[in-house]
């Protein structure tokens, strides 16, 4: 599993898709603290709606640039898209899926080290677009808003809420590659996860929903919006669904004619 997580890491320090991706991640989070404005949809309920609407209004500084950006986390969605592809996805469009499995290593290992090196990707990439909103925001001369050791803590509890929670959905678009052998679908399930869930709760109010609202758990975190015992529930839940994905894919693909 080593050897392969490390073979994905040469391919993707070699590959334009990734450099390309990184440079949109940057750019997405240099545009929105320079317009003050956040990108995406806002699922974290009524409270976390109520509070963004007073950071919005209230005097923008770099620490406020960082809990917005947080706000557009569904848009990063649509951006690490391409991880999954790039990590995963190619081995079934490549056809290099068998010469993979016959190389040793097991199914648990290889589904596993894939979610690994996602979820690595995707870490290092959101650590780069809250940097990006940070260091633009102290380019544009705003004041801090918090202290140093304030605005590193959030940056790092930031960076895995936002992407933890990214990958828990992108580990349910793993579950379903590997039953269709086709990233369409699972591409369409990662998009419209947290808008169908999102709906589901407001329009048919079943409150145990919205702790599958995954991304609305990590806009919670960064508001300061989020109940403890809440947080506890939806860690869980997160955990929960990321071992069932990679159990899950793995017996799905080793009943699989390779």
């Amino acid at each position: 599993m080593i050897n392969q997580i490390r073979a994905d890491f040469y391919r993707q320090r070699h590959s334009f898709g990734m450099m390309l991706l990184l440079v949109c991640t940057v750019a997405l989070g240099i545009w929105s603290t320079w317009s003050k404005t956040t990108i995406g949809i806002s699922t974290g309920g009524p409270e976390y709606s109520h509070r963004l609407l007073e950071i919005t209004n209230g005097t923008w500084t770099v620490k406020t640039g960082m809990q917005l950006g947080a706000d557009s986390a569904t848009t990063l969605i649509y951006l690490y898209i391409a991880v999954f592809v790039i990590v995963i996805g190619c081995e079934y469009s490549q056809h290099t899926l068998k010469n993979t499995l016959t190389s040793g290593i097991s199914r648990i290992q290889f589904i596993l080290g894939k979610y690994v090196t996602i979820l690595a990707d995707i870490l290092l990439l959101t650590l780069c677009y809250f940097i990006s909103i940070l260091a633009t925001g102290l380019a544009l001369g705003r004041k801090p808003g918090a202290t140093w050791a304030v605005l590193c803590r959030d940056t790092a509890t930031m960076t895995v809420s936002v992407g933890f929670c990214i990958s828990v959905i992108i580990s349910l678009g793993i579950v379903l590659l590997v039953l269709t052998q086709s990233t369409v679908l699972p591409a369409v399930l990662i998009v419209v996860w947290p808008i169908l869930i999102g709906l589901l709760v407001t329009n048919l109010n079943w409150k145990w929903l919205k702790y599958l609202d995954f991304v609305g758990f990590a806009e919670q975190i960064a508001i300061g919006t989020l109940k403890v015992y809440q947080a506890w529930i939806y860690t869980g839940v997160s955990l929960g669904v990321v071992l069932a994905s990679v159990i899950g894919s793995a017996l799905i693909l080793s009943r699989k004619e390779i």
